[in-house]
């Protein structure tokens, strides 16, 4: 008898613990998540430059850990294999070292582009640029567009960059910030 008991009561412990186990499945499917991310900042250099015919551009690798950032927004319920969607929200371009002689004013029109290892197609944004002392430039950004691709990779290189309206006299440094939204799902 005690051994039947032991028995029936294994079995109604596997039961629910399957049933359990297939209902955490069910809801792990249903879990999704909007998550606001900044891949990082990178700085990038612009060396001086007298051609008003060509372009000044310049660009940095930055590693950043997708997967680790979505594991830790989704209390390590999802990673990169659940991004669905991946739009841009912010291209932010700052000169960290602007001069009366050496700011946006500099440049006719500006850039900034990103890809990664696994995209290497540059996702390129630009602006044409007023002839006015400025420090920060927001690009505008196309919030329709698909990136997912550019976010399954960890290597990203970053360029900032513009045709000149005249003459640059000193190295111009920036800081390029991209922001996304990512959506992933279970």
């Amino acid at each position: 008898m005690k051994k039947t008991t032991i028995l029936l009561s294994a079995i109604v412990v596997a039961t629910i613990g399957a049933a359990t186990f297939q209902s955490c499945n069910k809801l792990a499917s249903l879990v999704q998540y909007d998550l606001p991310m900044q891949t990082a900042s990178a700085e990038v250099v612009l060396p001086p430059s007298t051609d008003t015919v060509g372009s000044a551009s310049g660009s940095q690798v930055v590693n950043y850990n997708i997967d680790s950032f979505i594991k830790a927004n989704t209390a390590n319920v999802l990673g990169i294999s659940n991004i669905t969607s991946a739009k841009i929200t912010s291209c932010k371009i700052t000169i960290e070292n602007p001069t009366v002689a050496n700011n946006f004013a500099n440049f006719r029109t500006a850039t900034g582009s990103v890809f990664s290892n696994s995209n290497a197609t540059p996702y390129t944004i630009s602006v044409n640029n007023g002839d006015t002392y400025a420090t920060v430039l927001n690009l505008p950004v196309d919030s329709t567009a698909e990136l997912k691709s550019y976010l399954t990779g960890s290597q990203f290189t970053y360029s900032a960059g513009g045709s000149l309206r005249r003459a640059t006299t000193d190295s111009i440094r920036c800081k390029v910030e991209f922001a996304f939204k990512i959506h992933v799902q279970g």
